[in-house]
């Protein structure tokens, strides 16, 4: 059986190695693509049918973590490629085979900026044109994913409350145009630059309406996409370890003002002390939940809104424990954390750029409230 989790320990070695070409090149170099491709990294949550692993949603989230516990960047992308996947069992199994079997690695972004003019030639479809912004992994990514207002002829199309229809489209790599937008502070390899497309021909079983489409797929993860948003949290998890450890490292051997040694240090005892109650405390929450809600899946619970939201509000929740954990650790090392030879300095600036996504922000909170108070989430895929 498929362990995830080992596949993404077997590979840390490697992604460590690679860790410095990752920053440099602001991409995942081919090689280390390959490795992870062939390790089933990017195909962890696709059903066997269309040619994926097939994995336990809670373990697929583990194996997040433990890359980005060995990258930030490498695991953003096994991040967002997870999540992407959520999209195969929203199209027929026929054209999700075509676009996610084989290996194939998604990038996207779910932003109806793009347009989409319905066609019956050659088959019924859309001509596709577009620019969108963060398709992560473009770089190494076989097909892209814009979302599009869709239009008869020169009207937009309306359903029957009056507002606009959407969709999500596939496009091959060969068609895409990338532009080296990607310069930021933090998760510089994952190439999320923009692309755009030009009067591309996509025909209608390669997409989907976002938030609309039932679920084609039997999976029934594909019914519970709270468990593929809480990746967000695994990989900021793996980040806030990876900050611990190497605090912790320069603690035992560093010394402070006057000589003395930093493990000695009271303030810095208590930072490190807190630092992993934070981590730990959210660990606990987001898996604990995780699984709740993977066990109420299996057995078709009927009632299960309150534990959806509460996975998101864990997503977020050990985002922003994390947050905290690494900004506490990487102010009380003070300057030894700000120089590029430490690995806190890369996962501070990581850290706060995976923390600006919509996904596990403010608004997940507000969302989670409502549902706490007995009201209707306002926010996706709760």
């Amino acid at each position: 059986m498929y362990d995830p989790v080992e596949a993404a320990r077997s590979l840390q070695p490697s992604i460590r190695e690679a860790a410095e070409r990752i920053e440099d090149l602001r991409r995942l170099p081919p090689d280390l693509v390959e490795a992870m491709r062939s390790a089933g990294l990017f195909h962890m949550l696709i059903p066997q049918s269309i040619g994926g692993q097939e994995a336990d949603p809670v373990a697929a989230a583990r194996a997040v973590e433990e890359v980005a516990y060995a990258d930030g960047s490498a695991g953003w992308c096994v991040m967002l490629a997870a999540q992407s996947t959520g999209f195969a069992g929203l199209m027929p199994e026929a054209e999700a085979r075509e676009v996610f079997g084989h290996g194939g690695i998604i990038a996207g972004t779910a932003r109806p900026i793009g347009r989409a003019v319905a066609v019956q030639r050659p088959e019924a479809g859309y001509i596709v044109s577009g620019r969108w912004p963060f398709a992560s992994g473009s770089s190494h990514a076989d097909w892209f994913m814009g979302e599009c207002v869709v239009y008869d002829g020169d009207q937009v199309r309306l359903d029957a409350q009056g507002n606009q229809v959407t969709r999500a489209v596939f496009v091959p790599r060969s068609e895409v145009t990338t532009y080296d937008t990607w310069h930021t502070t933090g998760l510089r390899g994952t190439a999320s630059n923009d692309f755009s497309v030009t009067e591309v021909f996509v025909p209608e079983g390669r997409g989907f309406q976002m938030l609309v489409v039932e679920p084609q797929h039997p999976w029934v993860l594909y019914a519970y996409p709270q468990l593929v948003f809480m990746n967000h949290g695994s990989h900021a998890l793996g980040l806030a370890r990876a900050a611990l450890d190497a605090a912790t490292e320069a603690v035992r051997t560093k010394r402070g003002w006057g000589d003395q040694p930093l493990r000695e240090v009271l303030r810095v005892q208590s930072v490190v002390a807190e630092a992993t109650a934070l981590i730990e405390s959210a660990r606990c929450y987001l898996y604990a939940t995780a699984e709740e809600l993977w066990a109420a899946a299996q057995s078709d619970a009927a009632e299960t809104q309150v534990l959806r939201s509460r996975v998101r509000l864990a997503a977020s929740h050990a985002a922003r424990s994390s947050v905290q954990a690494i900004d506490l650790l990487h102010s009380t090392l003070g300057t030894t954390a700000i120089f590029v030879s430490n690995p806190l300095e890369r996962i501070f600036r990581d850290i706060h750029t995976a923390a600006a996504h919509v996904m596990i922000g403010q608004l997940t909170y507000q969302a989670a409230g409502r549902v706490e108070l007995g009201m209707e989430p306002d926010f996706p895929f709760f």
